[in-house]
């Protein structure tokens, strides 16, 4: 870390056999104060995602030809814990399959990069990872406004979106429709409740109509699995 440079909470692994390239992955993201580590295979680095007292967010570079029978178990402890993973592959046909791997924030960089080029996916991967919000299957982008549940994709509108978002911020909890009035809608004027029950009527037909609990005079809670 170069004087003056913030240290990062995040961690960084960096998970490349060339030891070269690991090297100066690693330097690059140090530079920029991110507590970095490094490992050659996957059996190295397993251990620093089973670290229960770190809580910290592992940010992952993967070497994309390193074999998956071995890589899967790493990426599905990302998934778990919405963690974002960086591919780094030599072939750009590879990004979009890699993206669609599993249903967590990734992005892919194609050899060859500048430092500039990886700090900037870096940090674009961190904050897409900070913008998800999750309860059980249902899974909210909230700085892309994309909604998955069990993986597959919802179509919501701007509305329904801003609605699902608060309930999910309150998870188990009863929020009244004069609160999503105002937090979903902006409203200040709480007289007319009755499109609160519309757009929750159509949410319920698009996640399920369990998923969403009417609280008897209250309001709405989210009810996921």
């Amino acid at each position: 870390m170069t004087e003056g440079t913030q240290a990062r909470p995040e961690r960084v692994m960096v998970l490349e056999p060339d030891a070269e390239r690991r090297q100066m992955l690693a330097q690059t993201l140090m530079q920029s104060g991110f507590r970095c580590f490094m490992a050659d295979s996957v059996h190295d680095a397993l251990p620093f995602y089973q670290d229960r007292q770190d809580s910290a967010c592992m940010l992952t570079i993967l070497n994309a030809r390193l074999p998956w029978c071995e890589s899967v178990e790493l990426l599905s402890r990302a998934q778990e814990n919405d963690w974002p993973v960086l591919f780094l592959t030599a072939e750009a046909a590879n990004v979009a399959h890699l993206q669609s791997l599993f249903d967590l924030p990734c992005d892919a960089l194609v050899h060859p990069f500048s430092p500039k080029q990886l700090m900037n996916a870096v940090e674009n991967l961190l904050l897409l990872a900070q913008s998800l919000l999750r309860a059980g299957p249902l899974r909210l982008d909230t700085l892309h406004h994309r909604v998955t549940m069990a993986g597959e994709h919802l179509t919501l509108t701007a509305q329904e979106f801003a609605l699902l978002e608060v309930l999910v911020k309150t998870p188990g909890a009863a929020v009244s429709r004069e609160t999503l009035l105002r937090t979903a809608w902006g409203y200040q004027d709480l007289g007319e409740t009755r499109t609160v029950d519309v757009h929750i009527q159509r949410l319920r037909r698009k996640l399920g109509k369990s998923c969403i609990e009417t609280v008897y005079k209250t309001g709405y809670k989210l009810k996921m699995a």
